[in-house]
């Protein structure tokens, strides 16, 4: 059998979009003075950092390409197996990052705080995408 690869434009636009409202929150009220603390930063900075966000943005572009694929690959149907995709998705990501953390002689505060957040994009991104394939503009 051969597989399609899918670039549905709409569900791949939504993921910058979240990432960016949920950080304003996450990193913001949530846990802003915390994560600067842990970063040994005085406070968050002034102007914001463009190539962080730019980074961002394409992260997310790809990550919610991947997981339009994913889910198109097992056949995801249901709103519970679009959740376990998500969820399986962000543990493979943590699988490979985990070391960078404990070799970067990063906090473990530092570490569950990213962690956690890319949980949460990972499960809304997931479900976005799940909702979103099919009023796609392409």
């Amino acid at each position: 059998m051969v597989y399609q690869v899918t670039c549905s434009l709409y569900p791949m636009l939504v993921g910058p979009l979240l990432s960016t409202v949920v950080g304003m929150i996450w990193y913001g009220p949530l846990f802003g003075k915390r994560w600067c603390r842990e970063m040994r930063m005085p406070q968050m900075p002034k102007e914001p950092p463009i190539m962080a966000f730019a980074a961002t943005a394409f992260s997310n572009l790809l990550t919610n390409f991947l997981l339009i694929n994913i889910q198109n690959i097992v056949g995801v149907s249901t709103l519970q197996q679009a959740f376990l995709v998500g969820v399986l998705f962000w543990a493979s990501t943590m699988a490979l990052r985990t070391p960078h953390y404990a070799f970067g002689m990063r906090s473990l505060a530092l570490f569950l705080i990213d962690s956690a957040f890319d949980l949460v994009i990972a499960l809304v991104s997931s479900i976005a995408v799940f909702q979103l394939t099919g009023f796609s503009l392409d």
